[in-house]
């Protein structure tokens, strides 16, 4: 259900904002690529959940070119996700694994043709240029991204459900089901959400829709508030008052954030709580978010990588993944300034963190 809400989210977008921002990229030069066959034992993000892959033993051999575009945590855990899981089914002895980091755009460009010259039956592009580059060079060459916030905007696939050419993956789009998924383990009596929203911010209109559209699947009242400065969110946080709504929801969002003060005074004062897009909004005196495992989506990388060279499926019709594992994050302080008490069941599924907000 909720990949069929993804694809038909685009036209949706049509007539709920005019003009998109477009993402740039900004990119470090680096020095010399880093280039690797096997992955040292180092401590990785942890897994939320274990993987409910059974292993995969074959005889068959097979070379995977890894190009990791910009050294980052997220990227780092993307390409140590993807390694553990060919280890844990199995695999590693019977893979050539070759892996660039390359932070420079043409000596990144330079590798991918490099790799795809050399043979590799397989590549897995990390970040949205690598991935974007490589399925520029070639149309044969199965590849298999990671961190792509979304694919069919970016053109990677004809779309999300079917991407109908060499391309698949696993995209990084904020976590915003399971984001509302928290609200009845959180707040079992809220009946109604608010989603606020910069009306002209493409992303948060996306991560909006969602939101309220996963709060009705829930049976929960959904309200949205596209705003563009700060008068309108302030008349949005009046009718919410007004209305008496249970819970807010903020997507990452420039404006918003510009103004999370403001937001996160009034969830203190009305004793609304706020589920938000990031971790670092929770600083400013947000209740709660999922955070991306990006460990995890390593993880489901490389069974789509097993699906296509071992299971021989065609990445035309591998549907781009969407749902991953989480962390579930609660901010402590505001919880005790909001006197809510967690369930036994809720604090089995969340981590509870010191986090000394900003907003007094």
């Amino acid at each position: 259900m909720k990949k069929h809400i993804i694809v038909i989210m685009n036209i949706v977008l049509i007539a709920a904002i005019v003009g998109a921002l477009v993402y740039s990229i900004s990119k470090a030069l680096s020095d010399k690529p880093a280039e690797v066959l096997l992955p040292t034992e180092s401590v990785v993000e942890p897994v939320a959940k274990a993987s409910s892959q059974p292993e995969t033993v074959s005889g068959e051999r097979f070379k995977i070119g890894i190009v990791q575009h910009a050294t980052s945590k997220p990227n780092d855990y993307c390409y140590q996700g993807f390694v553990s899981q060919l280890k844990s089914r199995g695999l590693l002895d019977n893979l050539d694994i070759i892996y660039v980091v390359e932070d420079d755009d043409e000596k990144c460009v330079s590798e991918l043709k490099r790799l795809i010259g050399d043979g590799c039956d397989l590549l897995y592009a990390i970040g949205p240029f690598a991935a974007e580059k490589a399925a520029g060079l070639t149309s044969e060459l199965p590849i298999v991204f990671a961190a792509v916030t979304d694919p069919e905007e970016a053109g990677l696939v004809e779309s999300n459900e079917a991407p109908g050419g060499n391309v698949t993956g696993v995209s990084s789009y904020t976590p915003c089901f399971e984001q509302i998924d928290l609200i009845p383990v959180l707040l079992p009596d809220a009946d109604s959400i608010a989603s606020i929203h910069n009306s002209t911010d493409e992303n948060a209109v996306r991560q909006a829709i969602i939101a309220s559209w996963e709060a009705e699947e829930f049976g929960y009242t959904a309200d949205r508030y596209p705003v563009s400065d700060a008068d309108g969110l302030k008349d949005a946080l009046n009718k919410i008052k007004e209305k008496g709504t249970d819970v807010i929801y903020l997507p990452i969002d420039k404006l918003i954030s510009e103004h999370l003060d403001t937001v996160t005074e009034f969830s203190k004062e009305n004793g609304i709580p706020i589920i938000c897009g990031n971790e670092e909004m929770m600083s400013k005196g947000c209740l709660a978010t999922c955070k991306i495992n990006y460990t995890s989506v390593g993880r489901k990388s490389a069974d789509l990588a097993c699906d296509i060279l071992y299971g021989k499926k065609d990445p035309a019709a591998l549907s781009v993944i969407y749902k991953y594992d989480c962390y579930n994050l609660v901010n402590k302080k505001v919880l005790d300034e909001l006197g809510i008490k967690l369930s036994e069941i809720a604090l089995e599924n969340v981590e509870l963190i010191d986090i000394d907000t900003d907003n007094g």
